[in-house]
């Protein structure tokens, strides 16, 4: 009985379903980044084209904000000064005049005429027309009757990306709602369309039209296609010699033939993607014996704030609460934008002169050798992060007297000759190329050979990191460039 009392008494355990939703406060310390900390570095990684369409839509929403346009000249400039100013740019015209007057004797000036449409040279920068509006536009030139051409139109939007056919006659013949002798006609007719082999219906009959179209006669040829297409990949040119029964020169010759020819026929006309514009975000120019880094200003231009804004927020002026909040937030995202945007200008400056401090060599004419050079050397010497320094050379480039180059260009590992000197990654690379491009053919140069020539020249590298750079120079193994 006493047993059973005590049983009632005690407190029942709660379920586990129950503990699972007991509510328990926890401190944690979690590292979150700020609105304005997330765009920095978003706006650090920005190509400049990609930098500048930021900066245009944050200018269309943001109203306190403006393109820094002031004039350099100081207000308290005496009008003395001015004058003498005005007088000089006059003088320097003048001079600019009578240095080229013989250049506009010889070049009559003839007057435009006012009805003549002006031509904008952008209107042919970039401009792809379509692979199929192409092959359609050849049929409109082409007296086909309608079922044809129809048919035709139907073959057209039936290629694919390399101009190939991937619909039977059947199923063109249903399509356009014409007879199966209709549909075969309209595959004929767009095989024989610019570029050759388009229609096709596999890569044999693509090189076949080819051929044709080139009036090769080479019965070999033909063979070949129809039976060792594999094996040309290979490059197993003995083993098609004793198929055909005929000896590997003669493979080989008309082999080299066969390689003339396109596999993908659209890929000769298709140009590819519209090209991209890379504008650079520092200027490096050499005056007299000393260079001198310049920020793409015109690029990424000064922003600032509206100076009226900023006069409304004081307290003489008549803006009520709401526009004095409004304009608070919207000058505060004003300002947190400009500084990350000149933020990015200083760090990308700044690694662009300690490239130029580490590699002078390679300035001076261009083909000088690289200096091994780190990501985390320069993030040490101007006080970042890693990880800001690699936003900050990915997709920046810099403007040389030798060309545009990417500031990651100038970033590798290295190694220590037996002499002590450093040499970069990109100097092995290059070595190890000029080795391939002299070996002899006949007894091409392996891996490991490869090693030990660059050993002798005192750069001790590893057999596989050869053949890593090999693979980065699009070079094949040993063993295939004999074959060829």
């Amino acid at each position: 009985m006493l047993a059973r009392l005590l049983r009632r008494l005690r407190p029942k355990e709660p379920d586990r379903d129950t503990m699972d939703l007991v509510q328990r406060p926890q401190l944690k310390h979690r590292v979150t980044l700020s609105p304005q900390v997330y765009q920095g570095l978003n706006i650090l990684a920005m190509p400049v084209m990609e930098l500048q369409a930021v900066i245009e839509q944050e200018l269309l929403e943001n109203p306190v904000l403006e393109v820094d346009q002031t004039d350099e000249t100081p207000e308290d400039e005496s009008e003395e000064e001015r004058v003498d100013e005005g007088t000089e740019e006059e003088r320097a015209w003048d001079e600019w005049l009578d240095q080229y007057e013989e250049l506009d004797e010889r070049e009559p000036v003839v007057p435009r005429d006012p009805n003549e449409e002006s031509v904008n040279t952008e209107d042919f920068v970039g401009a792809v027309k379509p692979f199929k509006e192409y092959v359609v536009e050849q049929l409109a030139l082409l007296d086909l009757d309608d079922e044809v051409e129809h048919a035709a139109r139907v073959v057209v939007g039936s290629l694919d990306h390399d101009g190939m056919l991937v619909a039977t006659p059947a199923e063109i013949a249903t399509v356009a709602g014409v007879g199966l002798e209709v549909a075969d006609a309209a595959i004929a007719v767009v095989q024989q369309l610019d570029p050759p082999g388009v229609g096709a219906r596999d890569l044999a009959e693509a090189l076949k039209i080819q051929i044709a179209c080139r009036g090769i006669d080479e019965p070999l040829l033909d063979r070949i296609i129809d039976e060792h297409l594999p094996d040309v990949a290979a490059n197993h040119y003995r083993k098609i010699a004793r198929a055909v029964h005929s000896d590997e020169e003669e493979v080989r010759r008309v082999v080299s033939i066969l390689k003339t020819l396109n596999p993908r026929p659209a890929g000769a006309y298709s140009p590819g993607p519209s090209p991209g514009y890379i504008v650079p975000d520092v200027t490096l120019r050499r005056f007299a014996d000393e260079w001198l880094i310049m920020s793409n200003h015109e690029a990424v231009p000064s922003l600032r704030i509206v100076p009226t804004y900023r006069d409304l927020l004081r307290s003489g002026s008549r803006a009520d609460d709401d526009t004095r909040r409004y304009l608070k937030d919207k000058i505060r995202s004003a300002e947190s934008f400009i500084k990350n945007v000149e933020r990015r200008k200083d760090t990308v400056s700044r690694i662009a002169r300690i490239i130029l401090e580490v590699q002078g060599e390679f300035f001076e004419d261009g083909k000088g050798p690289l200096v091994p050079l780190r990501l985390e050397d320069v993030a040490v010497e101007i006080g970042v992060h890693l990880s800001t320094v690699s936003r900050g050379v990915t997709g920046k480039y810099m403007a040389t007297p030798y060309g545009l180059i990417e500031l990651k260009h100038f970033f590798s590992g290295g190694y220590r000759t037996a002499g002590g000197v450093d040499i970069a990654a990109t100097t092995v690379k290059a070595r190890l190329k000029e080795l391939l491009l002299a070996e002899d053919p006949l007894h091409p140069l392996s891996d490991q050979k490869l090693a030990h020539l660059l050993a002798e020249e005192g750069v001790t590298v590893a057999r596989r990191t050869v053949a890593k750079y090999r693979e980065e120079l699009n070079i094949e193994p040993s063993w295939v460039r004999k074959r060829r």
